[in-house]
């Protein structure tokens, strides 16, 4: 036996026990993803978990909002917005929305003022806002809940956020008169078309 053939030898089963390694990795991460697409119930977690994040950052952002008009003793807005920059008429929330300060009083969205944008949920997702908040939100020094015009109180509002085509649960962003934000799940009947 030659001194060097047993160092080779070692090398190699280290190579074939690695690769065996990989590949039952590779094998493992298959399965699972296989399970994930069969499982029927895997499309009801993933209709949850979206609905929890946009519920989620729908909340963001009108805390957001409460919070920056209490710390810069101004009044600071927030609306639904297609393109990031300026605010969307409707009342459909879907595309993504608002957080900015409106110190000219002026209601639109300069881009000194913004605060945040934030994006939209997932496409299969919808957000309607209903009552005063519909067009938006404005929140004052004090903490308080407006329309987006800021010129009259509201008793609050809520938003909508469910699952497009399915007639499963669905999220309720209420907001109150103080500005507090509060997720509930909600039962749903169908939620219509998707936002284009």
């Amino acid at each position: 036996m030659m001194p060097g053939s047993s160092n080779t030898q070692f090398v190699g089963i280290s190579r074939q026990a690695a690769m065996t390694a990989i590949e039952f990795l590779i094998v493992v991460a298959a399965i699972g993803l296989l399970i994930l697409v069969t499982v029927p119930g895997s499309s009801m977690l993933i209709e949850r978990y979206q609905l929890n994040a946009a519920s989620n950052d729908l909340a963001r952002g009108l805390t957001l909002a409460r919070t920056e008009a209490i710390s810069r003793g101004s009044t600071v807005r927030m609306c639904p917005s297609v393109d990031g920059r300026s605010c969307l008429d409707g009342g459909d929330w879907s595309h993504g929305w608002l957080v900015f300060t409106d110190g000219n009083g002026d209601g639109h969205v300069q881009e000194i003022e913004l605060i945040e944008a934030f994006d939209g949920p997932a496409r299969e997702i919808r957000i309607i806002g209903t009552g005063p908040v519909q067009q938006g939100a404005s929140f004052d020094l004090s903490g308080l809940i407006g329309d987006l015009e800021a010129n009259r109180q509201s008793d609050g509002g809520e938003f909508v956020v469910c699952y497009v085509g399915s007639s499963g649960s669905a999220r309720t962003v209420m907001i109150d008169r103080e500005g507090w934000v509060n997720v509930i799940p909600s039962g749903a009947g169908e939620c219509g078309a998707a936002a284009g």
